[in-house]
């Protein structure tokens, strides 16, 4: 072979060798823009899903905290008053365990209070 034949074949692999690179730099920009969009999709969705979550958490406390402060309620006026957690139970169609829970809560929310009231 010589010297001009050899040098055409390395001028080719060379050209060969930058069009590969090329290629290779033109497939990994498109797939980090694709990426990209596709985090932005992402963060989309997330962020509708807690908009979403907000709103639900919102309307479950606005429909459930007057019907429960009033149950809540109704549960510690009759207990003060000295009726028996049966009573209770059968006067307000409410099971016995959520009257003890109420009361408990109630009584440790009372004794809070005590020793906050002391300091």
């Amino acid at each position: 072979m010589s010297a001009d034949q050899l040098q055409f074949i390395f001028s080719l692999f060379s050209f060969v060798g930058v069009i590969g690179i090329l290629f290779y730099i033109i497939l990994s920009k498109a797939k980090q823009e694709e990426q990209q969009e596709r985090v932005e999709i992402l963060k989309d969705k997330v962020f509708a899903l807690q908009e979403y979550i907000l709103q639900v958490e919102e309307e479950c406390e606005t429909r459930k905290e007057p019907e429960e402060e009033n149950l809540k309620e109704k549960i510690i006026l009759l207990y003060e008053e000295g009726k028996d957690i049966s009573l209770i139970e059968e006067t307000l169609s409410v099971p016995r365990a959520k009257i003890e829970m109420v009361l408990k809560f109630h009584n440790l929310k009372k004794s809070d209070n005590w020793k906050n009231s002391i300091d």
